[in-house]
Parts: structure tokens; C-alpha cells; sequence
């Protein structure tokens, strides 16, 4: 006999199918049983398409053929994500549980962009809570877009044992492995948006491209590539302007002709802080996943604003010495700044590399 339990990770396991295609919706997925009996099966494949619990119906009717209504009508639904109870591209999923007549529907997590399936159905039973922390932590940037205002923040960085990521001459690009490199490809692969500055543009020019990632590359949905230029250093020449995928330009320097950027509009040429700019990437980008490639000015700052929700170490077994850049340069006599420790949430090995999984601890 099989415990609701397995249902509910079975449809965690679907949803997981969508992790590079639904952006910017949620990964969900759907189970529906009869007399403990998986019938259908379905998760959300890709934004714009059927949601997860309409493809589980619709599986039903490929499964049991003249039998799925009766079925229907007596079968329990499994879903990761609180059906959407509004119209967006597709009709809410909602009509469809009430129209087959389902008896119960267990909800791993509540959406609050939703108007509150389990407060409006009559009629049909609503357990709502079902492996719930697994639940939001696979959609961590969606909810962090919704309930934050801004998207899940992941600050990536490749050390050396001294903390170094560069000679004070710039040198040492490659500091990690290869492992560690064909990882950040991955990283870089589910992340909707990487945020950088002009100086790690200037000093690398890297084209923050996603390659070689280990995923299908037909599925790979190049991340956009955001660039803060207080300073106007961008000529157009380099990289991210003549590769696949998208810019975005922070900068009062707007001249640049290129296919593939847009610049963002500001016309009174203010300052922009960094909560501004996640804040507008949430709300007009819908970036769940934003990941950070920068120095340590960039780092530093994030870190400062209380805007970085993990940090991701690729540490190298080298020595960059005392000339070395470090990744943070934190003032440690700084009141604010002295009370954030880190949680290690993870450490596995890749090739002669360690990756390290921190969560800052912000008091």
C-alpha cells in the first residue's frame, strides 16, 4: 500500500521535468490516483502550455479511455503547487478539479498569486501542507519573486584555500577545475538572469553563456545577462554583445547598437541602488533565479543590503599569495556587517575541487 507521502514525491519528481522550460511559472507536477492506484500522471512542460493537473487529467483519459470520468469522479489529486484559481494563458485549473468531479486534492504548498483554491471549492476535500518544504524549495526563486518582491539571489565564486580569486595583476582567470567550471555551465543553465559589474566585464570579458552544461542543449534557455556600467566603460565590442541570449544594461550611456541589448530606462539618469534593480527584474522580468558573477565590490554590496541567499565556493587547493584579490573585502569592524555568520548547507568534491553551500545568517 502506498501512503500519500509517495504520491506527493512522485509529483515533486514531475515537476522537476520542468526545470528548464516553465520559466518564469513554477516547476509543478500532478498525481491522480483511484483506490490508491496511480491513473494519470502530468507536470507543467512549458510556459504557456497546459498546467500540470490538466495534462494528469488528460493522461487519465489516455489511460482509461470510456472509464476516466467515472474514475474522476472518485480519485484524489496530488499537486505541488496550489492550483490557479484565476485566468492567465491558459483557464484555472480549478474549473477543470470541479467539472471531473475530483474528491480530493492534497496541496504540498500554497501560491499566493493565486486568489485561495483551498478557501473557494466546495465540495471538495483540501489537505493542504504535504511535503511542503521540498515543495518550496524546488520553486525557491518563485516564491522569493512573489512573496519577496525580488528573486532568489545565488552569489557563485571560485577560491583559492587563501580566499584569493586573483593576482593583484588580474592573472589566474582559471583558478578551479574543470569539474568546477562544467558546474557553474550548469548553474548558469537554471538560472533565469546572471548579474555582473563592468569590472569582472572589463577584466575577463566573459560571455556568460551557458555550454557544456550536461542538460539538452535544445532545452537551454541562454540566462540574460545584466551589467552594471555606473561609468559608461561599455564599447559594444565585447562578448556578451556577440553571443546567443540577451543583455540588459544598467547605464546612462544608452548608444550602444546591438540586436541584443536593451538598456534600462532611466531617464533622469539617478542613481540605482541594488534593491531598485532586483526589485525591477522581479517585477518587470519576472527573474525568479538571479545568479551573481562579479568581483568582490558587487559581492560586498549584496552581501551589505542583505540581498544574497546563498553563496556557492568553488575552492581550489592553490595558493594565490599575498598580492592575491580576495572574494570579499568586508570591513570587520563594521557593526551591520560583523553580525552575518554562514550555514554550511553542503560540501561535496568536484575533480580537485571542494563546493562549498553557504546560507548567510542575517541578525
Amino acid at each position: 500500500m502506498t501512503c500519500p507521502a509517495e504520491h506527493m514525491s512522485e509529483a515533486l519528481s514531475l515537476a522537476r521535468k520542468g526545470l528548464l522550460t516553465t520559466r518564469p511559472n513554477p516547476m509543478v507536477g500532478c498525481v491522480i490516483t483511484h483506490n490508491e492506484k496511480i491513473i494519470g500522471r502530468g507536470w507543467h512542460e512549458k510556459s504557456g502550455d497546459n498546467h500540470a493537473e490538466i495534462n494528469a487529467i488528460h493522461d487519465v483519459f489516455r489511460n482509461l479511455g470510456s472509464n476516466a470520468e467515472s474514475a474522476l469522479e472518485n480519485s484524489e489529486m496530488y499537486v505541488t503547487l496550489e492550483p490557479c484559481s484565476t485566468t492567465g494563458k491558459t483557464p484555472p485549473c480549478s474549473e477543470a478539479i470541479k467539472k471531473y468531479g475530483i474528491k480530493k486534492v492534497f496541496i504540498a504548498s500554497e501560491d499566493n498569486s493565486q486568489d485561495g483554491f483551498a478557501n473557494k471549492t466546495d465540495g471538495i476535500e483540501i489537505e493542504v501542507g504535504l511535503l511542503r518544504e521540498d515543495a518550496r524549495r524546488l520553486n525557491r526563486g518563485f516564491f522569493s519573486r512573489i512573496e519577496k518582491n525580488r528573486p532568489f539571489i545565488t552569489a557563485k565564486m571560485g577560491v583559492g584555500l587563501d580566499a584569493g580569486i586573483a593576482l593583484s595583476s588580474g592573472e589566474s582567470k582559471w583558478i578551479t577545475s574543470k569539474e568546477s567550471r562544467k558546474d557553474v555551465h550548469k548553474m548558469r543553465a537554471e538560472n533565469d538572469a546572471i548579474l555582473t559589474g563592468i569590472g569582472t566585464i572589463v577584466a575577463d570579458n566573459p560571455s556568460l553563456t551557458s555550454r557544456d552544461s550536461g542538460y539538452d542543449e535544445d532545452k537551454v534557455m541562454q540566462p540574460l545577462r545584466i551589467v552594471i556600467d555606473r561609468n559608461n566603460k561599455l564599447t559594444g565590442n565585447e562578448s556578451i554583445f556577440q553571443v546567443e541570449g540577451n543583455n540588459l544594461i544598467f547605464s546612462s550611456n544608452q548608444n550602444i547598437d546591438s540586436h541584443n541589448t536593451n538598456f534600462y530606462p532611466n531617464p533622469s539618469n539617478k542613481e540605482i541602488n541594488l534593491k531598485e534593480i532586483v526589485q525591477y527584474l522581479a517585477k518587470e522580468k519576472s527573474i525568479n533565479n538571479l545568479m551573481i558573477e562579479s568581483g568582490s565590490g558587487m559581492f560586498d554590496a549584496l552581501l551589505d543590503e542583505q540581498l544574497i541567499d546563498e553563496i556557492i565556493l568553488y575552492q581550489a587547493p592553490k595558493l594565490l599569495g599575498k598580492d592575491r584579490k580576495s572574494f570579499s573585502n568586508l570591513d570587520v569592524t563594521n557593526e551591520k556587517l560583523s553580525t552575518i555568520d554562514f550555514q554550511i548547507i553542503e560540501t561535496t568534491n568536484l575533480g580537485e575541487d571542494k563546493k562549498i553551500i553557504l546560507r548567510p545568517n542575517y541578525k
